[in-house]
């Protein structure tokens, strides 16, 4: 009996042959897809990755990344400075007076002078401080115009209780002052926020938190933001006549930007 004939098998060579051919073929295309550093890569393809959604990754998880970005919203422009958050806390004393001349919300305000020439105006009444060599000043809860300067202040506005020489002023409505050009020797300001503060060259000393301690040696500062307490004396022994105690958000000091980072 014959035998009917067999169908013919490839060679188990050939099949090698091929499977090789097609992984070589697959690396080297692998090879040129991800050596041109497209985002459509054939890798980014198959495996999900992307060096883009990497870096987008790394920089979510860097601390430092959001905080830069908020200071360069801050030195931008005086608009954006409430959007900066985290205030630095410092404390300086120098010996130059800065000059002011803003509106202003403040909590409490202290002066203490002997020029009595200058009229001072409590709800439409003249003051009569003739008789006295000196006189306190005490106002609460201000809000008008402020003019501050190294020899003068001035300002323009309503307060809750006036208080002077322990005679009050007060009044559920607001009570208005006016004074321009009055001659002090001290002055205390609480709570004042000032934006772009500048200070000619002068000597003192800046504390940032309790951890720095920097010496101002005829220096200029510039301060952003601020905000906090403000003290004057102008017959300080120590020639330090300013005082300045609160947050800050940007400070130049000698023409370069002082940054800080508190952990």
């Amino acid at each position: 009996m014959q035998n009917s004939p067999q169908p013919h098998r490839p060679h188990l060579r050939f099949y090698v042959f091929m499977v090789t051919l097609v992984v070589g073929g697959l690396f080297f295309l692998l090879y040129l897809n991800d050596g041109d550093g497209s985002d459509t890569s054939l890798i980014s393809a198959i495996t999900g990755y992307s060096s883009a959604n990497t870096s987008e990754e790394n920089a979510d998880n860097d601390p430092t990344e959001g905080l830069d970005q908020e200071f360069d919203k801050l030195v931008s422009g005086g608009n954006k400075l409430k959007s900066y958050r985290g205030g630095v806390p410092v404390a300086l004393t120098f010996n130059r007076i800065p000059e002011v001349e803003k509106e202003a919300k403040i909590s409490a305000l202290y002066l203490e002078f002997d020029d009595l020439t200058t009229t001072i105006t409590v709800n439409g009444d003249q003051l009569e401080l003739k008789n006295l060599k000196e006189a306190d000043l005490s106002i609460e809860d201000f809000a008008g115009k402020v003019i501050l300067g190294s020899t003068e202040f001035s300002l323009a506005g309503t307060a809750r209780r006036i208080e002077v020489n322990d005679i009050a002023f007060s009044s559920e409505k607001e009570v208005p002052i006016l004074f321009q050009g009055l001659n002090y020797q001290h002055l205390k300001i609480s709570d004042l926020e000032l934006k772009d503060l500048e200070l000619d060259r002068g000597n003192g000393e800046l504390t940032v938190g309790e951890k720095l301690r920097y010496t101002l040696d005829d220096e200029e500062l510039k301060i952003l933001y601020f905000n906090g307490g403000l003290t004057i004396d102008k017959e300080a022994r120590n020639s330090t006549s300013l005082a300045m105690e609160g947050e800050v958000k940007g400070l130049y000091i000698g023409g370069e930007l002082l940054t800080f980072t508190l952990r």
